[in-house]
């Protein structure tokens, strides 16, 4: 179950989930760094290869299904420990079980060889506690861990210091979900979006689409949540609704959230 790879720079590739997930591989020249492992239906270790033979440190943007379920792939993985207990909750298998059957209602075709069995019971692996004050030396590469906490209390980004490129899985999009249950208010978020706009960046990456942002697209997000409030929202729809979601959009940046995180 091999992934879509596209080599946006030399040194970064993107390796596509089955869904619109994306990983993100940094590649130095000693060392690599695979960011996110996604729903884990795609053979990661087996991508990887094709791309590098240099030994790989796997690193969680956060720990929500999409985007940790493929962590049990490989020997070790680091998530912040702010996102232990969500991790368990997303890589259990009842929680694997309702993804088949999302994925089933939704008439998606899984490949010949996925297991649905094997899948539900394959669990997170061995998860340990990221040091958000480390920077990775790749070999002509640095990759610094920036905390971002707000779509989850444990959501990180990397930032590959020389390049001035930050990837940072959800934790910053244009349609960041700031509804659910881990979910921080919108004044954390807005912190959060300020203080990241402070580091030395030019572009960045998201989990859900693999095409460069500008940095200034950040400052599109603190606006839409700056401005949001009930009155100038609509009710969304797509998905948990018991949590009673509302979206509010401007200039390209949407932000969903409810009345408990609307806190600023």
């Amino acid at each position: 179950m091999n992934g879509k790879v596209r080599k946006i720079y030399p040194y970064l590739y993107s390796i596509k989930d089955l869904t619109n997930v994306f990983c993100y591989l940094i590649v130095g020249e000693k060392r690599a760094v695979l960011f996110d492992t996604g729903n884990g239906m795609v053979d990661l270790p087996a991508v990887i290869k094709k791309i590098t033979d240099k030994p790989v440190t796997v690193i969680l943007g956060h720990a929500h299904a999409d985007h940790a379920n493929g962590a049990y792939q490989f020997n070790e993985v680091f998530l912040h420990e702010k996102d232990f207990k969500l991790c368990k909750l997303h890589t259990s298998p009842p929680f694997r079980k309702g993804i088949i059957k999302s994925f089933e209602e939704e008439n998606f075709v899984f490949p010949e060889s996925f297991d649905a069995d094997e899948f539900a019971k394959a669990g997170a692996g061995s998860v340990k506690a990221l040091d958000t004050s480390q920077k990775l030396d790749l070999g002509s590469l640095t990759v610094e861990i920036i905390e971002m906490p707000a779509h989850t209390a444990g959501s990180i980004g990397v930032l590959i210091k020389e390049k001035k490129v930050l990837l940072d899985s959800d934790s910053a999009n244009d349609h960041c979900w700031m509804f659910l249950e881990e979910s921080l208010t919108l004044g954390e978020y807005i912190k959060m979006l300020k203080r990241t706009y402070k580091y030395d960046f030019n572009t960045f990456f998201i989990g859900h689409s693999d095409e460069a942002k500008p940095k200034t697209d950040m400052l599109k997000y603190i606006n839409a949540a700056q401005n949001a409030t009930m009155e100038n929202s609509q009710v969304y729809n797509y998905v948990l609704e018991q949590l009673k979601p509302r979206i509010y959009s401007e200039n390209g940046a949407s932000i969903v959230f409810n009345e408990r995180t609307l806190v600023k």
